[in-house]
């Protein structure tokens, strides 16, 4: 039988074609992995990686080693979860992945309410880890398995690379985005979103937000003429502005519903102004650790 590290060797040329990216990918020297390769075509008696092309391609003997080998890894990796978790590495514990919003409002309430609801149950105490970042980083950790849960927006103009047959989602709520600018600057500036003509101050989002890309369509669509006075990299940053009188921005209703309903802050136009999203809670579809099990299982009932 091959060495483990050899087939993972295999699977990682197979991926990038390329024994430089490759080696980098297994974290030793590009000479060093040639080695392993030509080790492995030594114990399989014959020659698996067809190098006379660029990118290279495994030959039909590695394509039939190559279904093994993924097959044994991911054998491999199930069992060594398991074993972790129950010799107690992330047995009590909720480890989950998200967006700077949504940790601060839905996921810390959702996690919290977890953590007490189970802790009760089990008897023992049971942490929240709550990770914040951009979403493709937020992505990379529930797929390198660091966290057990990935809580993020939802909607047509995003596309996250969360492969449905290895991962399972569940609604964890609604919102939606609706136009609003301060009260008081509305009664100085009246601010018409159906004016194609009058220009009105925009605070927008960095295109590297989640939010940037749910608003993107329709705005783009929309013939507002809207000029932006601000590239905000947070909800709470573009609410500021906003509640400064900086000028107008989409923000998410649960935000704005109490400064909406004091007056404090003005909805624009009407339902077809408005962008409806959901937020969903992804989960490998590999056993997670018990507290984390619990609480995927209380949150679909």
């Amino acid at each position: 039988m091959a060495e483990t590290k050899l087939l993972k060797d295999l699977i990682a040329l197979s991926k990038t074609g390329s024994f430089t990216r490759a080696a980098e990918l297994r974290n030793v020297t590009h000479p060093a992995f040639s080695r392993r390769i030509r080790e492995l075509e030594r114990w399989a008696g014959t020659l698996l990686v067809d190098r006379s092309k660029i990118p290279v391609r495994l030959t039909q003997e590695g394509r039939e080693l190559l279904v093994t080998a993924e097959y044994i890894v991911a054998r491999l990796n199930t069992v060594s979860r398991k074993i972790k978790f129950q010799t107690g590495g992330h047995t009590y514990s909720i480890r989950i992945a998200t967006g700077r919003y949504l940790a601060s409002t839905l996921v810390a309430d959702w996690a919290c309410d977890m953590s007490d609801v189970i802790s009760r149950e089990l008897s023992v105490a049971v942490p929240v880890q709550i990770r914040t970042g951009s979403t493709p980083d937020m992505v990379a950790l529930l797929q390198r398995e660091e966290v057990d849960f990935l809580c993020c927006y939802e909607h047509p103009n995003l596309s996250l690379p969360v492969a449905t047959s290895n991962f399972q989602y569940l609604q964890l709520g609604t919102d939606r985005f609706v136009p609003v600018c301060c009260a008081s600057a509305y009664n100085t500036t009246s601010y018409n979103l159906d004016d194609e003509f009058t220009v009105i101050p925009h605070v927008t989002y960095v295109n590297t937000l989640s939010l940037h890309h749910i608003l993107s369509d329709h705005l783009r669509s929309s013939s507002y003429a809207l000029e932006p006075v601000a590239h905000c990299d947070s909800v709470e940053v573009a609410w500021a502005l906003i509640k400064k009188g900086r000028g107008i921005g989409w923000l998410p209703w649960s935000v704005v519903e109490q400064d909406c309903n004091r007056g404090t802050l003005r909805v624009l136009g009407g339902r077809q102004n408005e962008v409806p999203f959901e937020v969903r809670l992804y989960r490998s579809k590999e056993p997670l650790s018990v507290a984390a099990e619990m609480a995927w299982e209380k949150t679909t009932r």
